[in-house]
């Protein structure tokens, strides 16, 4: 019987709290291509869809099943093997808040788990790749052992990876979890290199950074009299976006003599902090503060309007596609060093500043890129770029690597179908 590849999303393909669509969509065009057949599962499906490319299929079951269950998985879920000694370590390292997402991804993965035994038979071979890790996750590793003609991958990002990335620091299930997939790819070299700090096998682990389509052609440099800046993320106290405010602030009444346009896309909770500490920006800065928009839309701004430098100083990160699609598009970068950001920002074409700069270092790095009085050095910033960009974050390159790798594990599943031994969580 032929394997196949279930992808379980938290909505892809419905759009309804965005985001989601700019990391799956341009990796599952590839994995339909290469394996074929693909069925993606959300674990939220309500609103919008996008299109799925041919070879997809969408199963919206394990939703409804969710739903179904409302708090009665949140009751099942103190009888999730291992729920108790997660509970107390939860307690002892990540507080209530642990406690809480501990309670959470158990209540998921109990759901999972059941939904999972009805809707695939023992004897068929099944890849589970979750998108991300969580009570899914869990759940099909309790699958896999029971099965062993089932195996589980995942990615691991920012948010689920990085015990830091809660306070206080705190990941369920980590890293015992990992033991018991057969493949967990990170998408940055520092999320790997934390794992194997944590103890899991260089065997269990793999390097797949995702990546973004080239951009039309480069964005061009101002020729103006104005200096601009774009930036690209949800508006939330991660992101920081009110220090990119009061940086671009910093910069403008220094150098009064200058015209800065700022662009910020996204929305969220602290864009209102960012439009009022605007509100009486000095002559020389006009801003421009869309919202949430579609990714296009981005991309197009790329292609059409000049953009002289991308400004990201978040406090944490997996490695942004944002600051990818601005490399694809030659953009000059300047960024905080967290997470994965220096695999893809340094001297050559910007400026990595530290974790938690002072405004002083962000106007500094600002002077540093768009003042350079030396245009052969503000080209080699934007070669640098696009070359960064096509080396390591070029979406065909990335995503069918990663296609490949999945349809070998599948062929594994087959061949080896009734061997494999147990994994333990």
């Amino acid at each position: 019987m032929n394997a196949r590849l279930v992808l379980i999303t938290s909505n892809h393909p419905h759009v309804y709290t965005g985001g989601e669509v700019v990391f799956i969509a341009p990796e599952l065009h590839r994995l339909a291509r290469e394996l074929g057949r693909v069925t993606v599962v959300p674990l939220h499906a309500e609103g919008a869809t996008v299109d799925l490319p041919r070879g997809v299929d969408l199963d919206r079951s394990l939703s409804q099943a969710l739903r179904n269950a409302g708090w009665l998985a949140y009751l099942r879920a103190f009888g999730w093997p291992g729920f108790g000694s997660e509970l107390r370590r939860a307690l002892r390292n990540g507080g209530w808040t642990g406690c809480a997402r501990v309670w959470r991804w158990a209540a998921v993965a109990d759901v999972t788990w059941r939904w999972a035994r009805a809707a695939f038979p023992a004897g068929a071979p099944v890849l589970f790749y979750t998108y991300w890790r969580g009570g899914s996750t869990l759940a099909l590793a309790r699958l896999a052992r029971e099965r062993p003609d089932s195996g589980v991958v995942t990615r691991a990002h920012r948010f689920e990876l990085y015990e830091d990335a809660f306070h206080p620091p705190f990941q369920p299930w980590h890293p015992a979890l990992y033991h018991a997939l057969q493949l967990t790819t990170a998408i940055s070299q520092h999320g790997l290199d934390y794992l194997k700090r944590a103890g899991v096998p260089d065997a269990k682990l793999a390097l797949h950074r995702l990546g973004t389509e080239p951009a039309p052609h480069p964005a061009r440099a101002s020729t103006d009299d104005t200096l601009r800046v774009v930036s690209c993320s949800n508006a939330t106290a991660v992101k920081r976006v009110a220090r990119i405010a009061d940086a671009v602030l910093a910069f403008v009444v220094k150098h009064p003599d200058h015209s800065v346009h700022w662009t910020h896309f996204g929305d969220g909770p602290e864009l209102g902090r960012v439009r009022a500490r605007l509100r009486d920006a000095p002559a020389n800065l006009a801003s421009n503060l869309p919202g949430a928009v579609a990714n296009r839309v981005v991309l197009q701004h790329y292609a059409s309007e000049p953009v002289d430098v991308f400004l990201l100083l978040s406090a944490s990160e997996g490695l942004p596609v944002s600051i990818q699609e601005a490399a694809s598009a030659s953009v000059p970068l300047i960024a905080t060093d967290v997470g994965g950001v220096r695999e893809l920002v340094g001297d050559d074409n910007g400026v990595l500043l530290a974790p938690d700069p002072a405004p002083a270092e962000v106007v500094q790095a600002l002077e540093q890129v768009l003042l350079d009085p030396d245009p052969v050095r503000r080209q080699a910033r934007r070669e640098a770029s696009l070359r960064r960009w096509a080396e390591g974050f070029d979406a065909e390159a990335n995503h069918t690597r990663f296609a490949r790798r999945l349809r070998a594990l599948l062929g594994s599943l087959q061949s080896s179908q009734g061997t494999r031994g147990p994994n333990e969580v």
